[in-house]
């Protein structure tokens, strides 16, 4: 099931997304400055003789777009030209900026929620196994007498076509396959399970134990269709999140068929409390984006005498979502948060990451909550309980 580790994981990495875009439409904003204080070849002036008019204005409303983006609030006044330009490549920023943030999220929840659907189209898989075992008898006709067709009596693998919630989950998304998908399975059974010895001892008892018929299709699960080489290639072409997502599947898969009777059959949620997590994944993105300049100045006063070559794009994402998560969430208790970061640091910035956050954020945290920035409630008291 999707926990709350996998979800900072997917926030950061569309928070480094929504960064990388939101510099470069910070450098348009300053291009778009250029463009607008291009000479005018239509006027009977020359280029040479408008240029520094332009140039002028240019800087002027230049050194007006970085105070609106640094919040400066200047009495001086500069023409009129140069302050429209201004806002009008500043409010084109602010607009796009506020687009691609919405974007990013919408994407990031869609792709955790996506999880579910390939959960489903395992089931899908294993549902049409028996009709893939008819097909593949009548193809070898005569060539052996393997009875493949006997597969449609497992007990387990009949009743999930009978499955009422399984068939409408399968209705509501949309869940089939394609031609190539098919073929992928039908290549699957003919050059590898076809040929297991576990399924050739099998087949002549299908149906007759239900233990029996359980383990197969737990085996088959297991070896086949969540690890094959051939499968695991197909949902990495098809999933470019696949490594990050492949154990949500496979523990909802497992635990699909842990069961001790047919009875017992149901299927398993994305998580335990999914709209709590989603709203958690939805806020934890939304705060380190709105509140980015304040996160930067609480980082800014602790690293400010670091060397520049230290302090890694992804170390300052991962900062800035620790803060948030700290201040917005009173109920996750600040070590929580600390020691989640240093682990996403590990894995996604450089090899002396950890390390860094972990001091930054030490001393920043206490800084918050002694000035009462951080307050925590709950099972969030649980650091001050015990110091």
């Amino acid at each position: 099931m999707v926990n709350r580790r996998l979800l900072r994981v997917k926030a950061f990495q569309q928070l480094y997304a929504f960064y990388t875009q939101e510099r470069a439409q910070y450098q348009l904003a300053f291009d778009g400055l250029a463009t607008i204080f291009q000479p005018d070849l239509s006027l009977m002036v020359a280029k040479e003789d408008q240029m520094p008019r332009l140039e002028g204005l240019r800087q002027l409303a230049e050194i007006q777009l970085k105070e609106y983006f640094q919040e400066i609030t200047s009495e001086e006044t500069i023409p009129a030209e140069a302050q429209d330009a201004a806002q009008s490549v500043y409010k084109l920023y602010q607009a796009n900026v506020k687009q691609i943030a919405k974007k990013l999220k919408q994407d990031m929840v869609s792709e955790v929620e996506s999880i579910n659907k390939q959960y489903l189209k395992i089931l899908y898989y294993l549902q049409q196994l028996p009709l893939i075992a008819l097909w593949d008898e009548n193809r070898r006709l005569l060539e052996n007498n393997t009875k493949t067709s006997l597969l449609a009596k497992n007990k387990v693998l009949y009743i999930l076509s009978k499955w009422g919630d399984l068939q409408r989950a399968f209705e509501k998304n949309h869940i089939g396959w394609s031609e190539d998908e098919e073929n992928l399975i039908k290549k699957l059974f003919i050059e590898n399970i076809l040929t297991d010895e576990t399924f050739l001892t099998y087949l002549p008892t299908a149906g007759k134990k239900f233990e029996d018929d359980l383990a197969f299709v737990v085996y088959v699960l297991k070896n086949f269709l969540l690890k094959h080489e051939s499968m695991t290639e197909y949902f990495e072409e098809n999933d470019l999140n696949w490594s990050l997502n492949k154990d949500v599947v496979k523990s909802m898969a497992n635990k699909t068929f842990k069961i001790e009777a047919l009875e017992d059959l149901s299927l398993q949620p994305l998580a335990i409390q999914w709209e709590d997590d989603k709203l958690f994944f939805e806020e934890l993105f939304d705060y380190s984006v709105s509140e980015d300049k304040q996160l930067s100045a609480w980082i800014g006063d602790q690293t400010k005498n670091w060397e520049s070559d230290r302090l890694a794009v992804a170390d300052f994402i991962i900062l800035k979502m620790a803060l948030a998560e700290m201040v917005k969430f009173s109920s996750i208790p600040v070590k929580v948060s600390i020691n989640e970061y240093i682990e996403l640091a590990k894995n996604y910035s450089t090899p002396k990451s950890g390390q860094f956050i972990n001091g930054i954020l030490d001393v920043v945290s206490n800084r918050l909550v002694h000035e009462k920035v951080i307050t925590k409630s709950g099972r969030g008291l649980i650091d001050i309980a015990n110091k």
